[in-house]
């Protein structure tokens, strides 16, 4: 989302105001500040949006991340019980093999 400022820092650093009998012109300086006071209000609302962006961004991170971590857990937990169901399959296979071999 791309947001357009009034002013850039050049045109700041290097803004001239004319010089009336009284010192600058008011005028001119009140409209150069209130278009200073426009872009920080703008400036402000965009960081506060980022922020919620943010904010919201990390929070959904924690979450996959947990999902993650649960999900590999019950893969580690599957995994170590079929290891286990095939060590058990494997035993029940050597005897009936030890069975059928000593049985003659």
């Amino acid at each position: 989302m791309v947001q357009k400022y009034n002013l850039e820092v050049k045109e700041i650093l290097e803004k001239q105001f004319h010089i009336d009998l009284k010192g600058y012109a008011t005028h001119e300086v009140d409209m150069f500040l209130d278009m200073i006071i426009e872009d920080y209000e703008s400036y402000q609302n965009y960081i506060e949006e980022l922020g919620t962006h943010l904010q919201r961004y990390e929070d959904e991170n924690r979450k996959l991340n947990s999902r993650i971590s649960e999900l590999e857990l019950k893969l580690k937990f599957e995994s170590d019980k079929q290891v286990s169901v095939d060590q058990v399959d494997l035993l029940k296979r050597i005897s009936n093999l030890e069975k059928e071999v000593f049985k003659k």
